[in-house]
C-alpha cells in the first residue's frame, strides 16, 4: 500500500480525512495500517520537525484494531472511524500528560477528556498524537516546531504543532484553537486549512484557556471537506462552557453539497473585498495571490464587490484586543496561583508579559469591551451586505525566527499587529473566518486565502472554499520534508 499517510488513490496526492473514510469503509485500507503509516511518518521526521509532544502509541494501536473490528461488521458508521488525528497540547486529554507547552503544566496528566477530545473519540477517532503549543498559546511562534516547508522557518502559531503535523502527514487533521489567529496562521503559513468557527459554536470545556473571552476551538486538516467533517463532529452545546451555544446542528459536509459543480456552488455568491485595512501593510507577493484567487471566485461565477470596513480596525489591536486579552490572561494565572507557586517556571517573557496584563484598570477593560461590542455591530453590519469577506490570512508568508523577533515587515514597512494583523478582527468580533492556500511565493513558501462570514456561516464558507479547491490544487501539494 505504501505510504498511506502521504498518498491517496495510488495518485501520489495526500491523503485527506475524506479519502481515508472512504477507502476505509471500502475495505482497501485497515486502520491498523493507516495508523502505522502516521506513526512511521512521525518517528521519521520528529527529530527535525518536532511537531508532537506526546505521541499516543500503543493507545492509537489498540484503537485502530477496534476500529477494523467494527468496521469489518459493516454496520458502524461512526463518521471518523479509524481516523488518526493529532491533539493541540492544551487540551485535556485523560491520563496522557497535557504541558500547555509549559513547565508550570509540565508533570499535569488530566483525569478527563475535553469536550472535543470526548467527541472525537465518540465519533470514532483516533488520539494519535498531542501537538505542540507555545507556552499557554500566548503569541503567534510555536518553537521548536520547524514548518514543513522550509525548516528554518516557523510554523505559524499557537497551533504550530497541529498544522505543521497535518503538512507533513504525521496526522491527517488536527484540533487547534484560535484567541488572535491561532488556527489561521499556522494554517496558511504551513499550507493547509483551518477554520475559526462562530465564537460558542464549538465548546471549550476541557481546554487551558489564553482569553475566555476571546478564546475559540476548531478544526486543522488538509482540506475544506475535512475541516466540514470534523466540524460537524465538534460542533454542538458544551454544558462546560459557559459561552457555549445551544443552536441547531447543521451538516456542515452535506453543505458543500458535493456533486454540484464549484460554478454552481459559487454562483450569485457575493464576495466583499475590502479596499481598506486587509491589504495594507501585506508583502506584495501574498496581496498578487490573494488577488488571483479571488480572481479565480469571480471567473467561477461569484460576484466581487468592494467593501470598506470599519475604520475602528486601525487602532482595535492594541486598544480593544489586548486590552481584553491581555487581563483576561493574567487573571486566570493569578487564580490559578501559579504567578506566585510556580513563577520560577515559567520562561521570563512570558511571566512578565502575563503580568503587565495586571496593569490593566477594570475602566480599561469595560471600554475595550464597549468598543468590541460596536465594531462587532458594524462588521455585522457589513457582511449581511455580502455573503463572504476575502482577505489574505497573514501579511506575509512563514517568517524565520529572527524575522518574527525583529517585528514583521511588509516590503520594508513593520507591520502593526505583526502576523495576528487580518485575523485577530473575527476573534474581537466571533465570527467564522477560514483559511485555505491558495498559492505559493517564489521562494516556495504557501500562502493562504481567508474568507469570513457572518455569524453561523460556516456552511456558506465552507461551500465557497471548497467549490475553490476543487478548481485549484494548492491544496494538493506537499512539502518537501
Amino acid at each position: 500500500m505504501g505510504d498511506a499517510a502521504e498518498r491517496g488513490g495510488g495518485r501520489g496526492e495526500p491523503l485527506t480525512m475524506a479519502g481515508a473514510i472512504r477507502q476505509l469503509r471500502a475495505g482497501e485500507m485497515t486502520a491498523a495500517a493507516l495508523a502505522e503509516s502516521c506513526l512511521a511518518r512521525i518517528e521519521r521526521l520528529e527529530p527535525v520537525l518536532k511537531a508532537c509532544v506526546t505521541v499516543m502509541a500503543e493507545a492509537a494501536r489498540a484503537q485502530a484494531r477496534e476500529a477494523d473490528a467494527a468496521l469489518a461488521t459493516g454496520r458502524d458508521r461512526r463518521p471518523l472511524l479509524g481516523v488518526p488525528l493529532g491533539i493541540k497540547d492544551l487540551i485535556e486529554t485523560a491520563g496522557v500528560r497535557t504541558t500547555a507547552g509549559s513547565r508550570v503544566l509540565e508533570d499535569w496528566v488530566p483525569e478527563r477528556d475535553a469536550t472535543v477530545v470526548t467527541r472525537l473519540r465518540e465519533a470514532g477517532g483516533i488520539a494519535l498524537c498531542k501537538t505542540n503549543t507555545h507556552e499557554f498559546a500566548f503569541g503567534t511562534l510555536t518553537p521548536p516546531t520547524a514548518n514543513p516547508w522550509d525548516l528554518a522557518r516557523s510554523p505559524g502559531g499557537s497551533s504550530g504543532g497541529s498544522a505543521a503535523a497535518v503538512a507533513a502527514g504525521e496526522c491527517l487533521g488536527a484540533l487547534g484553537t484560535d484567541t488572535g489567529g491561532s488556527i489561521r496562521i499556522p494554517a496558511s503559513w504551513c499550507g493547509v486549512t483551518g477554520l475559526k468557527p462562530t465564537f460558542g459554536l464549538v465548546g471549550r470545556g476541557g481546554i487551558v484557556p489564553l482569553s475566555c473571552a476571546l478564546d475559540h476551538a476548531g478544526p486543522i486538516a488538509r482540506t475544506v471537506e475535512d475541516c466540514a467533517l470534523l466540524l460537524d463532529v465538534l460542533a454542538g452545546h458544551d454544558p462546560d462552557d459557559p459561552d457555549s451555544l445551544d443552536v441547531p446542528q447543521l451538516d456542515y459536509t452535506s453543505a458543500l453539497q458535493r456533486g454540484r459543480e464549484p460554478e454552481e456552488a459559487v454562483r450569485r455568491t457575493r464576495i466583499g473585498v475590502p479596499a481598506n485595512y486587509f491589504f495594507e501593510q501585506v508583502e506584495g507577493e501574498t496581496a498578487r495571490l490573494v488577488r488571483a484567487a479571488i480572481g479565480r471566485l469571480r471567473e467561477l461565477g461569484a460576484e466581487v464587490v468592494e467593501v470598506r470596513v470599519p475604520e475602528a480596525l486601525e487602532s482595535a489591536f492594541s486598544a480593544i484586543y489586548r486590552a481584553i486579552q491581555k487581563p483576561e490572561a493574567f487573571t486566570y494565572h493569578e487564580d490559578q496561583g501559579w504567578l506566585a507557586d510556580r513563577a520560577d517556571r515559567y520562561t521570563p517573557e512570558l511571566r512578565e508579559l502575563i503580568i503587565s496584563g495586571g496593569a490593566y484598570t477594570a475602566a480599561d477593560y469595560v471600554r475595550a469591551q464597549r468598543a468590541r461590542r460596536a465594531l462587532t455591530a458594524a462588521m455585522e453590519a457589513l457582511l449581511r451586505e455580502v455573503d463572504v469577506l476575502a482577505t489574505p490570512t497573514t501579511p506575509v508568508p512563514a517568517a524565520t525566527l529572527d524575522e518574527a523577533a525583529a517585528g514583521l515587515r511588509a516590503d520594508g514597512v513593520e507591520i502593526a499587529g505583526g502576523s495576528l494583523r487580518l485575523t485577530f478582527p473575527f476573534d474581537l468580533t466571533g465570527e467564522p473566518a477560514l483559511s485555505v492556500p491558495c498559492g505559493f511565493t517564489a521562494a516556495g513558501l504557501p500562502v493562504g486565502l481567508q474568507l469570513a462570514a457572518r455569524r453561523f456561516g460556516e456552511a456558506t464558507l465552507l461551500r465557497v472554499g471548497h467549490a475553490y479547491q476543487r478548481s485549484t490544487d494548492w491544496h494538493q501539494r506537499q512539502p518537501p520534508i
